[in-house]
């Protein structure tokens, strides 16, 4: 059990009480006392605070609050939760109930919550929520205290550095979920033909009449992957020549790709932009480099190429240049849905490059690293940049690693 938790814990748990529970070790936040202090102090001077840290005990431990700020409202205190997202999320309504419970039982009353991000603004009655708040924080106790929760997909998975033990966890069980690309519709059409599980599956020697027989025999190439826990090539893969890998790092709310990282050669090449003003600048650069390589243009689905077409129509690029470069892309997902099964149950970058064991240096994921990019923008923090580029040097090699892994398959 960890003696103490912030809500950044408790949006984990949320997600994916199996990876919380995994991940049991890790320690939230130390030395917070001085800080929280320092927090009393000034609001018993009633200042305003920004970044304040606030704690309580609930259930035997401290939990610990650290909303973007706290500010004088009438007798009371007003909390100030910023966010990226374009619109207000449900488990923005349970965040707020923290941070006013917190505040209010450390001895400073809460009147209202707000919930600020570059889209909108929206107040909230943290009081709405404490009960489900309550039963949240007794659920994580249980599953502390419990086995091991069993493994279920979810979208965190993609980033996830257990998805490999929880694919494997998944075939033990037999699952069907454990198939890349399997939805509900067509697990119950399995059942309706008595395929219950993996082995079913992989046993069956006719088509299920619901099932088109090109879709049923990669279902059971892709089960007959997993259970064998070896990958399969059920389509011809097309010939791969070396060339040039390209990530993207964007920031949504800012309205910007920030960061533009290119490996040629083996020599990372990064093309960063701290503005929206630079950012034609900057993808003139890249398209300029990208003009001097030969070969493919490698990335990982499809943002790249789709970013390229709405920059170059936004930037007017020269549309001899735009079309040369735009037919030189391939996507390597596409390349690994089309042709191979995985045991994995996500084909994401990270899930199959660590599968070819290799590992990234940061334990950034996209959204993080739009958050260390913000983050950025106001300290202009060089260990924050350092990162940012690490992470994106990761994933070209990343992608590079599969590439070669391909090539050497075919």
């Amino acid at each position: 059990m960890r003696d103490n938790l912030t809500f950044k814990e408790i949006e984990h748990f949320l997600a994916c009480p199996r990876k919380y529970y995994m991940d049991l070790s890790s320690t939230p936040l130390e030395g917070y006392e001085d800080l929280e202090n320092e927090c009393r102090e000034l609001m018993n001077m009633k200042f305003a605070v920004e970044k304040p840290v606030m704690s309580t005990s609930v259930f035997g431990r401290r939990f610990i609050s650290t909303p973007a700020a706290v500010v004088p409202h009438g007798d009371k205190w007003k909390l100030v939760i910023r966010k990226f997202a374009k619109r207000f999320k449900p488990k923005y309504a349970l965040e707020a109930s923290y941070h006013g419970y917190i505040f209010s039982n450390a001895g400073f009353m809460v009147s209202t919550v707000v919930v600020e991000t570059p889209h909108f603004s929206k107040e909230t009655d943290w009081r709405d929520n404490v009960p489900q708040l309550f039963s949240t924080l007794e659920a994580i106790t249980l599953v502390e205290s419990g086995d091991e929760p069993p493994a279920v997909p979810v979208p965190l998975c993609k980033t996830c550095t257990h998805v490999i033990r929880c694919t494997r966890d998944l075939v033990e069980q037999g699952s069907l979920s454990a198939i890349h690309g399997i939805g509900r519709k067509t697990i119950l059409k399995l059942a309706e033909s008595g395929i219950e599980n993996l082995s079913d599956i992989v046993k069956c020697d006719h088509t299920p009449p619901s099932l088109s027989k090109e879709v049923f025999e990669i279902l059971k190439i892709k089960a007959t992957s997993l259970v064998e826990n070896r990958e399969y090539v059920f389509r011809e893969l097309p010939e791969l020549k070396h060339g040039v890998y390209l990530d993207i790092e964007t920031h949504t709310t800012h309205g910007f790709d920030y960061l533009f990282g290119i490996l040629d050669s083996d020599e990372y090449i990064p093309f960063f932009s701290s503005s929206l003003e630079e950012e034609k600048e900057v993808f003139d650069k890249v398209l300029t480099l990208l003009e001097k390589t030969e070969g493919p243009i490698y990335h990982y689905c499809g943002y790249e190429p789709s970013r390229f077409k709405e920059l170059a129509s936004l930037f007017k690029v020269d549309q001899n240049l735009y079309e040369k470069i735009r037919k030189r892309f391939v996507d390597v997902y596409a390349i690994l849905k089309k042709h191979i099964a995985l045991p994995l149950f996500t084909y994401s970058l990270k899930s199959v490059a660590r599968y070819l064991n290799f590992e990234w240096r940061t334990s950034l994921n996209g959204m993080k690293s739009s958050r260390y990019f913000d983050e950025w923008l106001h300290t202009h923090d060089d260990s924050l940049l350092n990162l940012l580029l690490m992470y994106n040097e990761d994933d070209d090699r990343a992608t590079k690693k599969i590439v070669e892994w391909l090539m050497h398959l075919s």
